[in-house]
């Protein structure tokens, strides 16, 4: 796993130096959410158990000593991926102290443009006005968490082609260090649930009326609405807080696993492209994005399947050792 845990060194040292710079108390950021790590590991082992009894259901089927071997590469991949996310949190809360929020605007000038003149919250919301609201909590917060999180773990306990894992922990690093931190600091935008407060007007006070008529704003959605703001307006910092829409990591993160799904069997093409259009449906129906943030990210890593594909000769020979 060299290269992977290569990167994820080279992106903690950039994302510290980072936070030293533009945050005001950058050594109380740091020592608060290093304080997490643990928990963090713990909260894959508690919330990730599944994906620990498909593990020990393979002993089943193939040699125990395969099996074992894996342990100990999942472990150190465990690890880096929680010190991967932990990192992406802070810097994530801290793009707005490098770029503040200026192109919600253009997004939703942009996201309005090419839906014919209507904002794609109102089609979600015409199309989707009966969509229970605790399913669309667990299916964009709770089912999206585990595999986004921690999918390199999943890779290597899982997959016995070692150059297929190559390039989807490049994919990976791709959806989060690519769209969730480099094109989102240069597109800042905080999305349609917090436009009105960032831009001092009521574009969006539609959307914030049909949250609220269909019980989002009163469900945990909601309430992670608030709490992501709160901890924006105060400068503070927690695990999984930071504020950014474009390119949507969400969508990405899918797009991601879909990919993966049907170069694991073909026949899930068909899960794969509902999996994408369900989430790229919900992540404006909640409020979260433009739909523009949803595309572009589909997008990169769209391009970067196919690149890696077609390299991946050269690539895979470089990358054995992901």
């Amino acid at each position: 796993m060299q290269f992977f845990l290569r990167f994820v060194a080279v992106y903690f040292i950039i994302g510290l130096l980072v936070i030293a710079i533009f945050r005001d108390n950058p050594m109380h950021v740091i020592q608060a959410m290093g304080s997490v790590l643990g928990n963090s590991v713990a909260f894959f082992l508690e919330r990730a158990w599944g994906v620990l009894v498909l593990f020990a259901a393979m002993f089943l089927f193939l040699p125990w000593r395969v099996l074992v071997g894996r342990l100990p590469r999942a472990f150190v991949a465990l690890i880096a991926a929680n010190a991967f996310f932990l990192v992406f949190t802070m810097v994530k809360s801290t793009l707005p102290n490098i770029i503040p929020f200026y192109s919600d605007p253009f997004w939703a000038a942009l996201d309005r443009v090419i839906h014919f003149g209507i904002d794609p919250w109102e089609i979600t919301h015409a199309l989707g006005a009966k969509f229970p609201v605790n399913l669309a909590e667990f299916i964009y917060m709770d089912m999206w968490l585990i595999p986004a999180m921690f999918l390199p773990v999943i890779l290597v306990l899982f997959d016995d082609d070692q150059a297929r894992v190559s390039r989807y922990l490049k994919l990976y690093l791709l959806a989060w260090a690519g769209v969730g931190t480099v094109l989102a600091l240069a597109g800042m935008s905080a999305g349609p649930i917090y436009y009105d407060r960032i831009e001092m007007s009521d574009r969006f006070k539609g959307l914030l009326l049909a949250l609220k008529t269909a019980g989002i704003s009163d469900s945990p959605i909601g309430a992670t609405h608030e709490y992501l703001w709160s901890i924006y307006a105060s400068k503070g910092q927690a695990l999984g807080s930071g504020i950014s829409a474009f390119p949507s990591v969400h969508v990405a993160m899918v797009g991601v696993y879909a990919l993966y799904m049907v170069d694991r069997t073909k026949w899930l093409w068909p899960v794969s492209v509902a999996l994408v259009l369900i989430y790229l449906f919900l992540s404006v129906h909640l409020g979260w994005h433009y739909a523009i943030d949803g595309y572009v990210s589909l997008l990169v890593v769209f391009l970067g399947w196919k690149y890696l594909n077609r390299h991946k000769t050269t690539s895979d020979r470089r990358g054995l050792d992901v």
